[in-house]
């Protein structure tokens, strides 16, 4: 009887859950009975006594119904009184599909059973992005629940070439995916690998996003993002139409793009919502942001440690004159500075909102100022590290502030140990290194590192839109065309 679709079974299974509902019900005077199979607080109780209950006891016509098999038929065959009806035959399959909401008809006999997609989800409104809200755009965002999901990116691409594709992961949470893409635009050699590694998910539950995102990145030893993970749904229509692919994981608010590369993780919905003049400024200053957090504090350790004589002469007077009686290094006060602001973020983001933002501005004046009246830290180096951290929260991606900080942190201790010399092997091996990754088959770097000649009028700077005319090269499979070529007049 195992692994067999029989109420016995499954009642036997499940009798220590007083959530799960196995009961008969009596059909017509020809004695038929079947078992419902549901569980208690994931279904919609209202559409389950009108499409079921109500319709199994007042139907006329089920009285014709002789056997199991009829009665079986004419539920599917639109008795059912719902359009989300289906046959069942495989137990695992049944199980998944009522631990999930459904609720099903268990025909012993037959050894089959009829299933209604009549779920209830508790879920949150479709609220404003917290994270990448613009001015003039969409307010809309993800939110946990998946089909919301989908269908907010269906009605951004009414395309019948829109594939919403559903995939499992998690022996026991069995966690519901969907696999969006194009057809004829998207890579089908990708998303055959993205499928492929979703399948060999061999892990009991998924409950944070870094369980899916280290089965999808293909460089496990980099720390720089190679998801990118998006909470709106225009960002993420925009991505399928470039040909890329999109990864839905239900209870999670936000959707995966992949492929990823890093001009893609610099990029603002508010470059798209504004002047492309006023955009492409913002760009810039985004990347020049980029410059300076990561190099500006091992600049100035290395040029006050062992370099001075690379400054002007009045600055650098001026910084000897304040750390007069600092008893601390530059190298020292600039490390103990980055430490101790980390730990400022960190408390900020444990504590309850109001009194995060009350203690993070303790921290920044108060403390701060104290540590420079007590000349434990010169004030030279509280601008240098403010003007650092002020310029990795420019970053529009979180997961690239956060590989921005730790790398900032590793060049200021190699310009520490070996000044210039020091900081000028970390950019050599931080280079090479971002040379080297690859996503999916795309340059991890790309268009900058193309040999061929890409599409580069999205990127440092954004081009008008009228410019926009092919496709991401190495990302579109076919039909790379994304507009007319549009001629100046």
């Amino acid at each position: 009887m195992e692994n067999r679709i029989n109420s016995t079974y499954i009642k036997e299974l499940f009798s220590k859950s007083s959530d799960i509902v196995v009961r008969p019900i009596k059909i017509n005077q020809n004695n038929l009975i079947i078992h419902l199979f549901a569980v208690d607080g994931l279904i919609n109780d209202d559409l389950f006594d009108q499409a079921v209950l109500q319709n199994l006891k007042i139907d006329p016509y089920l009285a014709e119904c002789k056997t199991e098999r009829q009665l079986m038929d004419y539920l599917l065959m639109g008795g059912a009184y719902h359009v989300f009806t289906s046959e069942e035959t495989d137990y695992n399959k049944l199980i998944k599909s009522v631990l999930s909401g459904m609720v099903a008809l268990i025909f012993d006999l037959e050894e089959k059973a009829v299933v209604y997609d009549i779920r209830k989800f508790e879920k949150r409104s479709i609220q404003e992005p917290t994270e990448e809200n613009v001015i003039k755009g969409s307010k809309e965002s993800f939110v946990e629940t998946m089909r919301v999901n989908t269908a907010l990116i269906r009605r951004k691409i009414r395309s019948e070439k829109l594939v919403v594709e559903k995939l499992t992961a998690g022996k026991l949470s069995k966690t519901d995916m969907s696999l969006v893409y194009i057809k004829d635009i998207a890579n089908p050699d990708t998303v055959n690998k993205i499928r492929e590694i979703i399948s060999k998910i061999d892990i009991d539950n998924i409950p944070t996003p870094a369980f899916i995102e280290e089965y999808l990145i293909e460089n496990k030893a980099s720390i720089f993002p190679q998801v990118m993970y998006t909470q709106r749904p225009d960002r993420v229509s925009s991505n399928l139409t470039d040909g890329r692919i999109a990864l839905v994981v239900d209870g999670i608010p936000f959707v995966y793009i992949l492929p990823c590369q890093l001009p893609m993780l610099m990029q603002s919905p508010d470059d798209y919502a504004n002047h492309f003049l006023i955009g492409s400024a913002l760009r810039f200053i985004r990347y020049m942001a980029l410059i300076i957090t990561l190099f500006l504090p091992a600049f100035y350790i290395a040029a006050t440690t062992y370099q001075s004589q690379m400054l002007p002469v009045q600055l650098s007077l001026s910084i000897q004159e304040a750390k007069q009686n600092v008893p601390f290094s530059s190298a020292t006060e600039v490390l103990g500075l980055l430490i101790s602001f980390e730990i400022l973020i960190e408390a900020g983001l444990r504590l309850p909102q109001a009194v995060g933002t009350a203690m993070s501005i303790l921290g920044g004046l108060v403390v701060g100022q104290s540590a420079v009246e007590a000349n434990l830290i010169s004030p030279a180096v509280v601008v240098i590290v403010a003007l650092a951290g002020i310029g990795g929260f420019i970053m529009p991606n979180q997961d690239l502030s956060s590989a921005v900080r730790l790398i900032r942190f590793i060049l200021a201790l190699l310009a520490a140990v070996g000044g210039f010399f020091g900081l000028v092997i970390g950019l050599i091996i931080l280079l090479t290194h971002l040379c080297s990754l690859s996503n999916y088959g795309t340059a991890y770097l790309s268009p900058f590192v193309d040999v061929e000649e890409r599409n580069i009028k999205d990127t440092i700077f954004r081009f008008p839109v009228k410019y926009f005319i092919n496709r991401p090269e190495d990302v579109a499979y076919k039909n790379k065309i994304k507009q007319g070529d549009i001629k100046d007049e």
